[in-house]
């Protein structure tokens, strides 16, 4: 296929990422962080060269009967999918046990086959156990031997692409920020704001600690990196505690985050495009269209991948066999974010008929 480069075939970018860097709750990641250019990177190498792509989704909700999963994240991602196989892409959707009920009855709901499915495992023991506590090399071990495996076997080793949308990653460490070319001037202020047992762990947008919940998806992520495996990441987030906020640096992305203790939450995992929206659904939706445009959908066809109706019926699927909450409400309620679905669904009417 010949390489495109976002100017080939022009598209609005500027208005799609005006979209859906709306931020209606206020978060200031959307708003305030300026990645200007991933979303037409990412779009651009998915149609270009995308050939077996990896989606990881699945944000733990802390309620008052247990974790559970998001209602935001496996729309997006289900969609992507959706679009990506219309297009002759090879996809896999991996999860942890949180959330691959939600992600098995979305499958159904869209017409999926199950066996795209892949469960990322926790740690052996109980929530309560270091293992699932820490992200600290020690504790890595049956996450580390799942992540070579699946690299190693069909289709893992045929990956081109591996996306995370609204995924919670581990926070900073004085690792992480001495990484940035302006430590020197930060260190100090990181070691001062964010005590040593609060490094390096996954914190939900409210600042509690949603580790021993949330498996390790990230090592994914860093062994490709580590290893330097031809495989473009693609990171999708509206809160600034998602995989792929990392490529912000630790300073600019707490100056961002509005809502929450920004200076604990910021995501240290980073990834080579980074897509910003006020809600993450909107960024993973907003690829689903313009990757099959890219290819040459037009018009109708667009319209067809994402519909209102669709999405109503898909987020009541993830409710009552998913068992998906909001995130903010953490009520199991077809809303996503706290917005109902006229309110949710609108960015991506108008990222279609922008297309179309």
């Amino acid at each position: 296929m010949t390489p495109l480069d976002p100017g080939d075939r022009p598209l609005p970018w500027d208005e799609l990422e005006r979209i859906i860097r709306r931020d209606p709750l206020g978060r200031g990641v959307a708003s305030r962080l300026a990645l200007d250019g991933d979303l037409a990177a990412a779009a651009t190498s998915l149609a270009d060269s995308a050939e077996v792509v990896g989606i990881v989704t699945g944000f733990c909700i802390l309620t008052d009967g247990g974790p559970v999963a998001e209602t935001d994240g496996p729309p997006g991602a289900l969609f992507l999918a959706r679009a990506l196989r219309s297009l002759g892409v090879e996809v896999l959707l991996l999860t942890d046990s949180l959330a691959m009920p939600a992600l098995a009855a979305g499958c159904d709901y869209l017409g999926m086959p199950r066996e795209i499915l892949r469960e990322i495992p926790f740690e052996p023991g109980t929530p309560e156990d270091m293992a699932r506590h820490s992200n600290d090399p020690p504790h890595n071990t049956a996450t580390d031997r799942w992540v070579d495996g699946f690299l190693a076997t069909e289709p893992g080793s045929r990956l081109t692409h591996l996306i995370a949308t609204e995924r919670a990653g581990p926070s900073h460490t004085p690792a992480s920020v001495a990484a940035n070319p302006d430590a020197p001037d930060i260190i100090d202020a990181f070691l001062a704001l964010v005590p040593a047992e609060e490094h390096n762990l996954c914190y939900n947008m409210r600042g509690e600690n949603i580790n021993a919940h949330t498996a390790k998806a990230h090592r994914v992520f860093e062994t490709i990196e580590r290893r330097r495996l031809p495989i473009h990441t693609i990171g999708i987030g509206d809160g600034g505690n998602e995989i792929g906020m990392g490529k912000a640096p630790w300073n600019v992305l707490r100056e961002s985050i509005a809502i929450g203790p920004g200076h604990r939450t910021a995501c240290r995992i980073a990834t080579d495009w980074t897509i910003v929206a006020g809600v993450s659904d909107w960024g993973a939706m907003t690829l689903a269209a313009s990757v099959p445009y890219l290819r040459g959908a037009r018009g109708p066809d667009l319209r067809g991948l994402v519909t209102h109706h669709e999405i109503a019926g898909l987020l009541g699927v993830l409710i009552h066999d998913g068992g998906c909450v909001d995130g903010v409400t953490k009520r199991p309620e077809p809303t996503v974010d706290s917005l109902a679905i006229d309110a949710y669904t609108r960015p991506i009417q108008q990222v279609i008929e922008t297309l179309g």
